[in-house]
């Protein structure tokens, strides 16, 4: 049930899904890094099931897609390095208030409406992409995605939304076909450091991907205001792990 429920909003905000699995774990007494390495195993699953959906509906920039994958990469690799050697206390709680003050303005405001769409439109107009800018944000939240098991569609969704004017729609499928990609290095980082509860990471699996597939359907029907409001849910949520982890 919770694979299921976290593939589900997960898929529909582009997120992955480990917003909700990493807390939930580190409260069923899960070892930080395990819950962060099972989290990212499950993302991996979440992602490629919504992906394969999200490719089927054209709605992901896969050029897009693969610039953010590329660059992060080596940040996830860095990410499951340094869930081994460094105590993340200080960045959690830098990257929690950060979270707190978006969360707060995509909460507040998500985008006005205007004649029953959003300002940011459910069209596939992506020109505004940047490489160079989009491969340094890539490097930083496969950083941030690995080294606490989220996924990185915290970064991507608002990056891809308001830096480069993506339809928000395009933005969150985007980002969930790239944390797929990138979700890949990062698992296999952590189980190379044996920080994946398999038995766990299976069992939540085949939930999420059902959920994914119930997610990418849903996530066409949700207006561009209405997502950005439950993105932003996710957002304070995450700060709130950050915030428990930072200081339990």
């Amino acid at each position: 049930m919770l694979g299921f429920v976290a593939g589900t909003y997960g898929t529909i905000i582009g997120v992955g899904g480990g917003v909700l699995v990493a807390p939930v774990l580190l409260l069923a007494h899960a070892a930080p890094k395990e819950a962060a390495g099972t989290s990212m195993a499950v993302v991996l699953a979440n992602a490629a099931s919504g992906s394969f959906t999200f490719l089927r509906q054209r709605r992901v920039d896969v050029r897009a897609g693969l610039v953010f994958a590329v660059a992060g990469v080596p940040g996830a690799l860095l990410g499951g390095l340094a869930d081994q050697h460094v105590p993340p206390r200080l960045f959690s709680l830098l990257f929690g208030a950060f979270l707190v003050v978006v969360g707060v303005r995509l909460l507040v405001r998500p985008g006005e409406d205007r004649g029953g769409e959003a300002v940011i439109a459910d069209e596939h107009n992506t020109a505004g992409f940047s490489v160079w800018p989009a491969a340094l944000i890539g490097l930083g939240a496969g950083f941030v995605a690995s080294l606490f098991g989220v996924g990185g569609g915290i970064v991507y969704v608002p990056t891809m939304a308001y830096l480069f004017a993506f339809p928000v729609h395009v933005a969150a499928a985007t980002s969930t076909f790239v944390i797929f990609l990138t979700a890949i290095v990062a698992t296999a980082s952590h189980a190379y450091y044996h920080d994946v509860l398999w038995g766990r990471a299976v069992l939540i699996a085949i939930g999420a991907i059902a959920g994914a597939q119930v997610g990418a359907r849903i996530a066409a029907r949700v207006r561009a205001s209405r997502l950005m409001r439950l993105f932003a849910l996710a957002v304070l949520f995450a700060a709130g792990w950050l915030f428990y982890k930072a200081l339990a």
